[in-house]
């Protein structure tokens, strides 16, 4: 008796183990609903040599697809949010009441590893020049930042995650810089805070579609564009919404809650092959709509696509980052350019800030000259190919909070002072970054130099000649195609903006004969 029942227990560990494995033949688990790709299955030979990695590159593929995955994973998930309270997915949070969170929120609701004062005043600097340059281009530009669910209903995060390090959070620091650089912005959280009703889904990271058009009102309104509110459209709940946290944690047990719809159709189509609102590139046109919107969104911009595609008769969304804003005014010039992050992601306008052409200044003081460990790193941009990149970290010596970073670029007898995006990294919080344009070349050769500002002083800290025809063959292309372009070159139209932006400085935009358009400062 005893050894039958040895047997038994021994048998059912065997067909425990052997099941998922023998089932990969007939049902692998090919899917996944966790943020990450699934191992594939390794070649034995790499490059033509034995691949020394294969049985870990093979315990890797067993890890992602062995028979039932899904399944077992949704009852282990199961039993640890249900009875201990806790979640067995890296990426969510179990909290009370069956609310689910974003984990990579947690330090944003705790005010724990904030960002430095320097790193947020580099994210208001970048978007301050994006807003510059957005309207130098004729276009209305608006920034907005989606809330992390935990900033809005906290009362439901668990109580292992109750302790705040403090109470001011990266978004509170950043709003202030955004009001003292005088950037169009929309705050949401004060206006879901005023809101009676729930406005985000309780098992996803996002709102449902009544915080959706809350948004959309709240930035058209901001825009000043006519639309219609939503206010007397008919709508309705079904049970029918399998948020993101949801599929993550329970990929095969997952619930459905309740979502609102609203009872009015679409008049608006793709222009693209658009298989989702997920898709990192979308156009939309619409024969009733006006105007033209280029949107830059994450997630959260997938409920307000539609909505904002019923009012333009021109939509153009992107998920890129970092945002080619350039490449993108440049081949369609919209009229309204929006800017969406959510609060977790806001660092990423620093750590890789949009792409804009690099704008002109003036510096009304001598420059002093004092070189350092500044580095300088010029190259053909990946992120746009049309534009050089010119990049680096300042010398310590000079890394003050309130330090403005330029670079001066001298080719061809023609000398011109750009302001910087600023950039912030885990190694410094004071890099540069600056794209230019390669047509803006009339030679093979170019001096940079960065000069840095501080309390209305200025020092040339590093100077460095590039060969640019070893960057990119199009600078000698361009010199031959310009110089022939220059004798014919005529001024059509110069249009003066006095004091854009309250510094008491103001841009002209000058438009030439051969269609390109310029802006300098004065």
């Amino acid at each position: 008796m005893r050894n039958t029942g040895k047997f038994i227990f021994t048998f059912v560990c065997f067909a425990m183990c052997i099941v998922p494995s023998a089932g990969m033949i007939t049902n692998p688990s090919n899917t996944t609903t966790e943020n990450k790709e699934l191992a594939k299955f390794p070649d034995i030979k790499e490059n033509g040599r034995l691949n020394t990695s294969f049985l870990q590159e093979l315990g890797n593929y067993f890890k992602d697809h062995f028979a039932f995955r899904q399944e077992l994973v949704s009852v282990d998930a199961e039993i640890q949010s249900k009875v201990f309270k806790v979640s067995n997915a890296d990426t969510v949070v179990v909290g009370n009441n069956g609310w689910l969170y974003y984990s990579s929120t947690v330090d944003d609701y705790l005010g724990k590893n904030t960002l430095s004062k320097r790193c947020i005043g580099n994210i208001a600097h970048n978007l301050s020049l994006i807003q510059k340059y957005v309207q130098s281009k004729g276009a209305k530009f608006l920034f907005t930042a989606a809330p992390n669910k935990n900033s809005l209903y906290g009362e439901n995060m668990p109580f292992y995650l109750q302790r705040k390090a403090g109470n001011i959070k990266n978004i509170d620091m950043l709003e202030k810089e955004i009001k003292k650089n005088d950037i169009s912005y929309v705050d949401l959280f004060t206006l879901f805070e005023k809101q009676d009703e729930e406005l985000y889904l309780k098992r996803d990271s996002h709102w449902n579609r009544k915080g959706a058009v809350l948004v959309y009102n709240a930035l058209l309104d901001k825009l000043g564009i006519e639309h219609d509110s939503y206010k007397h459209v008919d709508v309705f709940r079904l049970k029918e919404e399998y948020g993101d946290l949801n599929k993550m944690l329970y990929p095969v047990t997952a619930k459905p809650e309740w979502n609102y719809f609203y009872q009015k159709d679409d008049v608006f189509s793709y222009k693209t092959d658009t298989k989702s609102v997920e898709d990192a590139w979308i156009e939309t046109q619409n024969t009733k709509g006006t105007g033209s919107v280029l949107m830059f969104r994450d997630s959260f911009g997938n409920t307000l696509l539609p909505l904002m595609a019923n009012v333009f008769a021109n939509g153009y969304f992107s998920k890129g980052v970092p945002q080619n804003i350039a490449g993108y005014m440049n081949m369609y010039s919209p009229d309204v350019v929006i800017l969406e992050k959510a609060e977790r992601n806001i660092a990423e306008l620093a750590q890789d800030p949009p792409v804009i052409e690099g704008m002109t200044v003036k510096l009304d003081k001598d420059i002093q000259t004092e070189q350092s460990d500044t580095l300088i790193n010029v190259l053909e941009s990946k992120n746009n190919t049309d534009y050089l990149e010119v990049s680096g970290i300042i010398g310590t010596k000079f890394c003050k909070e309130d330090t403005s970073i330029y670079v001066r670029v001298s080719d061809n007898g023609q000398e011109n002072i750009y302001e910087t995006l600023y950039t912030a990294d885990a190694g410094s919080d004071y890099g540069y970054k600056l794209y230019i344009p390669k047509e803006k070349f009339y030679s093979t050769e170019a001096v940079f130099e960065v000069i840095v500002g501080n309390k209305g002083e200025f020092q040339l800290i590093k100077s460095e000649n590039v060969q640019l025809e070893k960057i990119s063959r199009d600078i000698s292309k361009n010199r031959i195609k310009q110089r022939k372009q220059a004798k014919k070159r005529k001024i059509i139209s110069e249009e003066k903006i006095y004091d854009c932006d309250g510094s008491g400085h103001g841009y002209s935009i000058i438009t030439w004969s051969d269609g390109k358009v310029e802006y300098k400062d004065f």
